[in-house]
């Protein structure tokens, strides 16, 4: 794997490549002393794996890592730090995991696996269906999503796709008549993810500080064939998308009116 190593301390850096020297899966290796090194190298270069120490001045680990993701959202993060209490944050940026230092040979091995693993699971063809209901298939098996809300939560990220929701976004789509807290999103969410992974796809929502969101890229749906104009998706919308969520009006409505555009454009009209 191609691995890219950034910390302010030359020292760290240096006992890292000592660190890894020999191991298989690391193909290539590349030290950074300053965040800003790194971005411009990941913009030009592909980078599959990167260990980032989280206190450094500037660009920290945290924002440096918020930033690489938004050059390529499949670089897999894990953290070095000294301090327990930045493991949940760095969760919080999508990152698969978390060195605490002092770090052994063994620790980064064990990172390095799963980061191998993760970005060598067999892909899967993930089909979602939105019109007129939600309907998920995996390699085309229906996936049943377990409870209601779990599956509604699912329908919503599908409908916002990568621009993502947040809890409070969510909690106010699906449970908009009840005084809830944060608890019972994030509890549905973890839920939601269990399922998903009961099947080996958790791995296609994604998340941004705050932001849940869904890597639209790994999945065929029929709104996002809509929304990127094509003809024979168009043609097949009837007027009825996620039917059963009260909140997924606004997105039918938007639906409703590119079909009459589309109908006037082509000289479809009725």
């Amino acid at each position: 794997m191609k691995v890219i190593y950034v910390d302010d301390e030359t020292a760290l850096l240096d006992n890292f490549r000592m660190t890894v020297e020999g191991l298989s899966m690391v193909e290539e290796l590349n030290l950074f002393r300053k965040s800003e090194e790194a971005l411009k190298w990941a913009q030009d270069h592909p980078v599959e794996v990167a260990f980032l120490d989280i206190q450094m001045p500037g660009i920290n680990g945290i924002e440096l890592a918020k930033r690489l993701k938004g050059i390529d959202r499949n670089i897999r993060i894990v953290f070095v730090t000294a301090y327990e209490q930045y493991a949940l944050e760095a969760f919080g940026v999508d990152a698969i995991g978390y060195l605490l230092k002092p770090y052994f040979r063994e620790d980064v091995e064990k990172e390095l696996e799963k980061a191998s693993y993760i970005g060598s699971r067999p892909k899967k063809k993930i089909e979602i269906q939105t019109m007129p209901d939600l309907l998920v298939t995996v390699n085309g098996s229906p996936l049943h999503l377990g409870h209601t809300k779990q599956e509604e939560l699912f329908a919503l990220l599908v409908d916002r796709g990568d621009v993502g929701i947040t809890g409070g976004e969510a909690i106010a789509c699906l449970w908009p008549d009840k005084t809830v807290g944060d608890s019972i999103y994030w509890v549905t969410m973890s839920r939601l993810k269990d399922k998903l992974k009961e099947v080996g796809i958790d791995n296609i929502i994604g998340t941004d500080g705050k932001t849940k969101y869904l890597r639209t890229d790994q999945v065929e749906c029929d709104l996002y064939r809509i929304l990127s104009g094509k003809k024979d998706a168009i043609a097949d919308y009837h007027g009825a998308y996620l039917k059963r969520f009260s909140w997924a009006e606004e997105r039918n409505a938007q639906l409703a009116e590119q079909k009459i555009q589309w109908e006037k454009d082509t000289g479809s009209e009725k």
